[in-house]
């Protein structure tokens, strides 16, 4: 099984485990899908449908990324194997019904989970939370959505395959997207002042309080997005009901109208349909945050806290209890989940690759109609897919050599920039400075990381994209 380092931590952890498979494909392809088949066997999927989360609590919460993670590996080895597909499928159809009857305690479509995966992001301890309550998570229901899309994506590669009809499934899991997008736009986690999502605190009292921290918490709704082929789209229209209601709410029920909020685009008989949870104009919003320079945007990649929390800490003080959060762009300087992990600041490899990932979707849509300010403030316009190869350029740099011979990984450490025997051997460390981009956290770790390897495969064109993949699928199977 793969962990994510032999020596510091040998043990798995689910959505570890979900990025080592992208990476592994590349060279391995057999053993990335044994993986993430492995983690859905009666041996560690629960018969309720849950996945473990790592070694030591199996009943907690990782993000669910195992059913983009299969079908990135899918499209690395090919497209071919469709029975892989349709087995990893089956058994991510409990899994995902497991996170809407447990992890939605309203019944709203605003998802919990604890602290997914991002240890010390918050103030409080989400997992943990010292005032009880509720805590309705922005990156918990960006998740599902993610998660609701890249079902529906599998859902359409088995029925276009012709080997497994599923328009029934793909019709389920637009449904659930559009469910859950409604919820985010009505429940008040976006803050139209700030331009990001927040999660929000429901104390017992029945009070609804915003924590109010710029971080990757209020980013991966973002992630969130997929284009809806003609054929899906009208039988979504005729059939889904939350699907349909959600376009007439927002007046998108006419063609003319979706066209006019530029969610639809091609001629008729090849139309297609963006579906986000943010929509054009809040990622507009999202992403001149995302992009600050001042904010996420460093040298080396994204922060996973903004700097601006590094003269204005985020104090939060309720029912009692205050805790407050800072930027820290290297080490933690708390003790929670250990301390041995830091979201508050530094450069976490898996979340800037989906940010990749997503942009590069979003331009194959828009194409050059599409621009913004990059970064925040320059006076530079550029289209999406520029965006991401500069934001692909910045998380490779951390490892090539600058002008002057140096590697970002390597910090102020002289031996490993100067000496010879040191300087080629580089570190896949575990998350990296938001200033300077050095190596920092568990120094072997060669897990996660390692998608690197496929961000510089994609940037030189030997990676066919996950949605060409499912329509080159229908184009040969109608052949």
């Amino acid at each position: 099984m793969s962990m994510p380092d032999k020596w510091e931590y040998p043990w798995f952890a689910a959505w570890d485990l979900a990025f080592h498979c992208v990476a592994l494909a590349h060279v391995d392809p057999a053993f990335a899908k044994y993986q993430l088949i492995l983690l859905c066997r009666e041996w560690f999927q629960h018969p309720n449908g849950a996945l473990p989360a790592y070694e030591w609590d199996f009943s907690d919460v990782n993000p669910p990324v195992q059913a983009w993670a299969a079908l990135e590996v899918f499209a690395v080895d090919g497209g071919r194997d469709i029975d892989f597909l349709s087995r990893v499928f089956d058994k991510l159809l409990i899994n995902f019904n497991w996170w809407v009857n447990l992890e939605d305690a309203e019944g709203n479509n605003v998802f919990e989970g604890g602290f997914l995966g991002l240890d010390n992001i918050g103030p409080l301890d989400r997992s943990h939370l010292p005032v009880g309550g509720i805590l309705e998570q922005s990156d918990a229901t960006g998740w599902m959505g993610f998660y609701a899309i890249a079902m529906g994506a599998i859902a359409s590669a088995l029925n276009r395959s012709r080997q497994r009809p599923a328009s029934d499934l793909v019709l389920k899991f637009m449904e659930h997207f559009a469910a859950i997008r409604d919820a985010l736009a009505s429940q008040g986690l976006w803050d139209e002042a700030d331009g990001l999502y927040y999660d929000r605190l429901i104390t017992p009292s029945g009070a609804a309080v915003p924590v109010k921290v710029r971080s990757m918490v209020g980013i991966i709704p973002a992630l969130a997005a997929a284009v809806i082929e003609e054929d899906d789209l009208r039988h979504a229209l005729v059939v889904g009901k939350q699907f349909a209601d959600l376009l007439g709410r927002e007046g998108l029920d006419h063609p003319d109208k979706l066209r006019e909020r530029g969610v639809l685009r091609g001629k008729p008989g090849d139309q297609r349909l963006l579906l986000s949870l943010c929509g054009p104009d809040r990622l507009e919003r999202l992403l001149a945050k995302l992009f600050d320079e001042s904010e996420f945007l460093s040298p080396h990649g994204l922060r996973a806290l903004s700097a601006y929390h590094r003269d204005h800490p985020y104090v939060i003080d309720v029912e009692g209890v205050q805790a407050s959060i800072d930027y820290e762009p290297a080490e933690s300087t708390t003790p929670m989940f250990g301390g041995n992990s830091n979201w508050r600041g530094p450069i976490w490899f898996p979340l800037d690759y989906l940010m990749v990932s997503t942009l590069d979707r979003y331009h194959r849509f828009y194409g050059d109609d599409f621009t913004i300010e990059y970064p925040t403030g320059s006076g530079r316009q550029l289209t999406l897919d520029k965006v991401a190869a500069d934001l692909a350029d910045r998380l490779i740099s951390i490892f090539t050599q600058d002008q002057d011979g140096r590697r970002a990984c390597f910090g102020g450490t002289k031996r490993m920039q100067t000496d010879p025997a040191w300087h080629d051997n580089l570190i896949f460390s575990e998350y990296f400075h938001g200033d300077n981009g050095a190596a920092i956290g568990a120094f072997h770790q060669t897990g996660w990381t390692g998608v690197v390897a496929d961000l510089i495969r994609r940037r030189h064109g030997e990676v066919e994209a996950s949605g060409d993949v499912v329509r080159r699928i229908g184009i040969e199977a109608r052949q």
